[in-house]
């Protein structure tokens, strides 16, 4: 029970698989197209694009004018309410006025806001900004002429961001379309306005997986035949959310991106997409004097501690506070990698000291990174890498994979904040399912601990990094949960029981043991279910490759041609196909490369008949635990001969193994 919220705070391959794969996972060309696919459109309606990774504000390319970006909920889900936030910059010379922002439907003002604010033209400074760009892209290793550029652009920065203006308009309106947000200004007495098409968009909430589902099973020939009428519908709740995000405490998100929500108003955008749970982590590691203020600063934590705290009191929705952690210093400017910091048994995370000094925000020259993950894992918190092959030359590392250091949980395999799968998470995944191959098989019905770390192997996970409330859930991971709390988050984490994705939901069991479980396959035999799960928003299952791998290889490519409608289950039954592997995962991607979702393995330990627990050996501990699963057990360890049910034919086979 959590003390802030009183009783009951817990919220609720074959060969035809490489037409889709080159080698063993997505091939580099891939990653290109899925690039190109997506393309440079923020909601479908940015005038320019903020890549959070690439630490460029959205106003970096633009020319004189009225520069206008929207951000927000402007695709919901569930039953929420569309709404957007309309910055405004005024890119010329001479100052204006924002006189009144509107929303139209039809050419009908449905939303508006009045504002008299005055518009100070910042073009000089954003000319200025570009010029010192431009000059650092042609330097390399200049320190004071570098430094000095560096300067330039914080100064230019302060002054774009004293000019940014910004309201948030909630249209009162039932239903989702095309609509227009129109900016009206006034400047040396005229009036100008700028037209901007935006399309609010209402989808159905997220997967669940529970959906009723088609069932295909695989033959002994290797045919796959659909099981007449059998709709099945699991019992097991997936709920989903983000864990890396940035509001307006995080320096790069308030001065690049303009963002001035804090917990409060990213919980409200992370509801309006469907999450059930958010965890916020702003940057730590910048300590820079920033109009008027320091950053990042104990008092600015607290406040930010306190925000998300009234919220969970008062809407009774789990927004937990932490931070994001620079570890390590790295080439020639000494730049950080970064972690990831969860609280294991609280809603927030306490203020954990991250020196830090160098470059104009003061975020370079950090601790090694065993000192400060031996900081998290001795204050109540674990860690986990993030974004691990992105990098930016003055800003953030990449991982160093040789640093030698031990005791965090795992790292995110896929972190976008436009929901694209880049070269650089495709590195990241290898590199996971190379750290998954180096783990022990289990044994005794339980994978090994690793000395030193929280986790008994590597988990996956998806974020977004969003550093705007419009790319909160860009991508997210599943787990499966009856309710939201720190126990319960801390146990799926560290547990593996997680799936990355930015819509479907793909799980996977073998002889009824789940994602981040270890399987029991008596005599090597085993029982594999996959399931992929969408919505009308993310297309029909025959839209998908699905594909089931072992020991990070594909093993089969899953027939989801044959399927219909947004739900559908495979089931492999097979005596052989799974006993030299020590663990399977799966993953789903739309054929047009457009979603993607990947689980955390299996893990797969053979055992003698009758050994349910996985022991070695057939005590009276198996017995036990075999009446328990007595009557129809389809898949389960219990089941020594596999007929699908548990009755004294098993029991004969457990006493013929019964060890003295």
């Amino acid at each position: 029970m959590n003390e802030e919220f009183g009783e009951s705070c817990d919220y609720a391959r074959p060969d035809d698989a490489c037409t889709l794969i080159v080698d063993k996972w997505f091939n580099i060309e891939r990653c290109r197209l899925m690039r190109a696919l997506v393309g440079c459109v923020l909601i479908g309606v940015m005038a320019s694009v903020s890549w959070g990774h690439d630490h460029r504000p959205a106003w970096a390319d633009v020319s004189p004018g009225i520069f206008v970006q929207i951000s927000g909920a402007a695709a919901v889900r569930g039953d929420a309410s569309p709404w957007i936030v309309v910055k405004v910059l005024n890119t010329t010379s001479d100052d204006a006025t924002l006189v009144r922002v509107e929303l139209l439907e039809d050419g009908v003002v449905v939303a508006s806001e009045a504002s008299s604010t005055l518009l100070h033209g910042v073009g000089d400074a954003v000319v200025t900004w570009q010029r010192a760009e431009r000059k650092l892209a042609t330097l390399h290793e200049q320190r004071s002429a570098m430094s000095k550029l560096m300067v330039q652009q914080a100064t230019a920065m302060q002054t774009i961001g004293a000019g940014l203006r910004s309201c948030r308009l909630d249209p009162l309106v039932e239903s989702c379309g095309d609509y227009v947000v129109r900016v009206i200004t006034e400047q040396q007495g005229t009036l100008h306005h700028e037209d901007m098409s935006v399309q609010l968009t209402c989808s159905p909430a997220l997967p669940r997986g529970i959906a009723p589902a088609q069932r295909f099973a695989r033959g002994s020939d290797g045919s796959w035949q659909l099981i007449t009428d059998e709709q099945i519908g699991s019992d097991e709740v997936w709920l989903a959310g983000d864990q890396h995000l940035h509001t307006t405490w995080s320096l790069d998100a308030h001065v690049l991106d303009g963002t001035e929500e804090g917990p409060a108003g990213y919980a409200d955008a992370a509801r309006a997409v469907g999450l059930d749970w958010i965890m916020i982590t702003d940057h730590s590691n910048i300590h820079a004097w920033w109009g008027g203020d320091w950053f990042f600063t104990p008092e600015q934590h607290e406040a930010a501690r306190q925000e998300a705290a009234s919220y969970r009191a008062s809407e009774l929705w789990p927004v937990l506070y932490s931070q994001e952690m620079g570890l390590g210093r790295t080439g020639f400017w000494e730049v950080a990698s970064h972690m990831l910091v969860y609280p294991l048994d609280t809603f927030d995370a306490p203020y954990l000291e991250n020196p830090s000094e160098g470059l104009v925000f003061g975020h370079a020259e950090c601790e090694d990174e065993q000192v400060v993950i031996d900081r998290i894992n001795s204050n109540g918190c674990y860690g986990f890498i993030a974004h691990a092959f992105d990098e930016g030359t003055l800003s953030f590392a990449k991982w160093n994979w040789n640093n030698g250091a031990t005791g965090w949980a795992g790292l995110e395999i896929w972190c976008d904040a436009e929901s694209t799968f880049k070269e650089e998470d495709l590195q990241a995944l290898n590199k996971w399912h190379d750290l998954l191959r180096d783990i022990a098989p289990p044994s005794g019905g339980v994978l090994a601990d690793r000395p030193g770390f929280p986790t008994r192997f590597p988990v996956g996970i998806g974020n977004s990094d969003a550093h705007q409330t419009g790319h909160i859930g860009q991508v997210f991971t599943y787990a499966p949960l009856e309710s939201v709390s720190p126990t319960t988050l801390r146990e799926v984490f560290l547990s593996g029981r997680c799936v990355a994705s930015d819509g479907p939901l793909v799980t996977l069991s073998c002889n009824t043991s789940s994602i981040g479980d270890v399987a029991i396959l008596p005599d090597g035999k085993a029982r594999t279910v996959v399931r992929l799960e969408t919505t009308s928003e993310f297309g029909t299952v025959d839209q998908y490759t699905l594909v089931l791998e072992k020991d990070g290889e594909a093993l089969l490519t899953l027939p989801t041609g044959d399927a219909s409608g947004y739900a559908v289950e495979y089931v492999i039954d097979s005596p052989t196909m799974f006993a030299d592997g020590t663990h399977l995962t799966a993953w789903a991607q739309r054929n047009d490369l457009e979603r993607l979702a990947m689980t955390n393995p299996v893990w797969l330990q053979p055992a003698m008949p009758g050994d349910v627990d996985g022991s070695g050996s057939v005590t009276i501990d198996d017995m036990l635990a075999m009446l328990g699963a007595w009557g129809p057990c389809a898949g389960c360890p219990a089941d020594a001969n596999r007929d699908g049910v548990v009755d004294v034919n098993d029991v004969l086979l457990l006493l013929a193994a019964w060890s003295i």
